[in-house]
């Protein structure tokens, strides 16, 4: 029969033992969301400089097919899928393609907004490019 110390040493080796269970537990929360955390700041990063760089060639660039071209040929090239043009990526890169060319277009009609349908002013493809991307980079992980 245990002794009456040796019955509270016990429950105060468990209360030790459920404490730093209960620290372990906490620990790996804290890490995943700090993992979680620079992956959102390393996205939020990446979709800066890619919206940047697109917008600038957008800027650059009058006519409007070259100009989108040119863009996801960028953003293909500075995410290591492409070396030189459009044509190396295969067709299953088709859909997202297609999902972001209509970013590539906002990023254009934005920066000539007056020569986006000869002269007079048409809507974007997309309201949003920032939206637009987050999407696209959110189903697709264009960017990680």
């Amino acid at each position: 029969m245990p002794s009456a110390t040796g019955t509270l040493i016990a429950r105060l080796q468990a209360d030790c033992t459920a404490a730093e269970a209960a620290e372990r537990a906490v620990r790996a929360n804290v890490e995943a969301q700090l993992k979680e955390a620079e992956r959102a700041r390393a996205f939020a990063w990446r979709r800066l400089s890619a919206l940047r760089d697109m917008a600038r060639i957008a800027a650059l660039e009058p006519d409007r097919a070259v100009a989108v071209e040119r863009q996801l040929a960028a953003l293909f090239r500075d995410i290591g899928w492409i070396e030189n043009g459009l044509e190396e990526l295969g067709e299953g890169a088709r859909p997202l393609l297609d999902w972001l060319r209509p970013i590539a277009e906002a990023l254009h009609a934005g920066s000539h907004p007056d020569e986006a349908a000869g002269g007079t002013v048409e809507p974007p493809p997309v309201a949003d490019p920032i939206a637009a991307l987050r999407a696209a980079d959110a189903s697709r992980r264009v960017l990680g």
